[in-house]
């Protein structure tokens, strides 16, 4: 939500590419709510209190691997920018609102469907291009932009933030790579979770010159 509020104040001066980045790229079968989970969404809720947060039920099962909902992800994105932005909502609603097991295929489906995704091409490419997609988004994030927690946002290639972080510090490093990146001085004190080339959604003005790209990663 608050990368929609950056969207909304910038308008076409700003682009935001999301990148996958698995946090259980591994199979962990038989994982389950506990009460750590329901502290962990609990803070979440508390840091954005807009979006539609729901404690999962103990025991409630969860996704045993990140990678069948971020493949799915990049099939959507194959199928264009709005096709994707419908899948990624519906996505979040699914885990964090219904408790959903988004790793499982016939959820993912399910998602896709009414997202309006092509079926027959989100089928074919979730056996193929979507999986090497979000491989290659997985080795970038961590090798290029030295990924290790999300959310990260990563601004132009060259600074990221890491965590819950105000929506006013995102506008202020926005404007300052929209003007020129003036006096060579980032505006922002150094804070907790900001860390320096970095990272996994992404938001940059659509044809820069490269001086003026601002990109973040999610």
């Amino acid at each position: 939500m608050r990368l929609d509020d950056v969207r909304q104040a910038f308008g076409e001066r700003v682009q935001i590419h999301w990148r996958t980045f698995p946090l259980l790229p591994d199979h962990r079968p038989g994982r389950l709510a506990t009460a750590a989970t329901q502290e962990g969404r609990r803070r979440a809720a508390a840091d954005e209190p807009r979006a539609a947060f729901v404690l999962p039920l103990l025991d409630t099962p969860l996704p045993a691997s990140s990678v069948p909902a971020l493949t799915a992800a990049k099939c959507a994105e194959r199928q264009g920018a709005g096709r994707f932005q419908q899948f990624h909502e519906r996505l979040f609603l699914a885990q964090f609102r219904d408790n959903a097991d988004i790793g499982r295929p016939e959820v993912l489906c399910a998602i896709a469907q009414d997202a309006g995704c092509d079926m027959d091409a989100f089928r074919a490419d979730y056996a193929a291009e979507g999986y090497q997609a979000m491989l290659r988004d997985y080795a970038e994030g961590a090798a290029w932009f030295g990924v290790s927690a999300l959310p990260t946002v990563v601004f132009n290639e060259k600074l990221s933030l890491v965590g819950a972080v105000p929506v006013e510090r995102y506008r202020l490093l926005v404007e300052w790579f929209l003007a020129g990146e003036p006096g060579g001085a980032i505006p922002l004190a150094p804070a907790p979770g900001a860390a320096a080339p970095g990272q996994s959604a992404v938001a940059s003005p659509p044809t820069p010159p490269a001086s003026d790209r601002a990109e973040t990663t999610g």
